[in-house]
């Protein structure tokens, strides 16, 4: 029969008989002196590493502030000229793609305000680490403190010239009236003015009657109030006269009362020592 087939004792080929020298080194063969270990498994085939995808940064083609500068002076420059720099000018900046999912498209008007509101914030840029992510918190709390009390300043400063406008509207309406009158392309507006300041009028006539009758009103129930108060302080005067004149009333009547218990004691003990004892 033929003997198993093993592996060379001294470089591991397989399929060499137990009696025969290995084809590969030519190391005999001694079954005898062999010990039992298992073949080595083959290696394991090393797969190449995988490059390290490197993040791509995005900034922008334009700062923000410079952007928002160049607008304004755009907003109140001269006409705009037509050639290359001119169409250089107005070309829109292109921007990449922003990291995490998609935005929704919003209008021109909508992009400068959110780029105009970025700007007026001043948080500074998001923090990279989580480390610095607490100062960048208290920044944005910071700023949002000092961002509220402004806006309500704004509003109380827009509320000034809104009042202000009007009053300005009002006097020029009176100032050019006069004039608008004499043209006659301005004859059948004025002549509603006249119309709803005739009902004006009369409502102001009406409510000021209303008005006059309320301040009569108010004026009777004053007067009765102050008439009322003089009574009070009045009657409370009294009340303290009377309370002073008790007082000094109960005290007479206490010192009369001891007086009279002395009486009563002296007139017993003369009665005793006139009889030799109690009546």
């Amino acid at each position: 029969m033929i003997g198993a087939m093993a592996s060379c004792g001294s470089c591991g080929a397989e399929g060499v008989a137990p009696d025969q020298a290995c084809p590969r080194c030519g190391a005999a063969q001694a079954p005898e002196l062999e010990l039992a270990v298992r073949p080595r498994p083959a290696p394991k085939p090393v797969q190449p590493r995988k490059a390290k995808k490197e993040e791509l940064s995005l900034e922008l083609a334009v700062d923000p502030r410079t952007l928002v500068a160049e607008r304004a002076a755009e907003t109140h420059a001269a006409p705009v000229e037509y050639g290359l720099g001119g169409a250089a000018m107005s070309a829109p900046v292109v921007r990449g793609p922003a990291k995490g999912p998609p935005m929704p498209q919003v209008r021109d008007e909508e992009a400068d305000l959110v780029a105009d509101a970025h700007v007026l914030a001043e948080y500074g840029e998001a923090p990279k680490s989580w480390v610095t992510s607490p100062l960048y918190a208290w920044r944005v709390m910071k700023r949002q403190r000092e961002l509220k009390a402004a806006h309500v300043a704004r509003q109380a400063e827009a509320e000034r010239t809104g009042i202000a406008l009007e009053d300005a509207l009002v006097a020029f309406a009176a100032r050019v009236r006069p004039t608008a009158e004499k043209v006659a392309a301005y004859q059948v507006a004025l002549e509603d003015l006249v119309r709803a300041e005739d009902v004006l009028r009369s409502r102001d006539n009406v409510l000021a009657a209303e008005q006059d009758a309320q301040k009569a009103r108010l004026a009777q129930v004053d007067a009765r109030l102050t008439a009322l108060e003089a009574e009070l302080s009045q009657a409370q005067i009294d009340e303290r006269l009377a309370a002073e004149q008790l007082s000094s009333t109960q005290g007479a009547l206490a010192r009369e009362e001891a007086k009279l218990k002395r009486a009563e004691g002296e007139l017993a003990a003369a009665r005793m020592r006139d009889g030799g004892g109690p009546a």
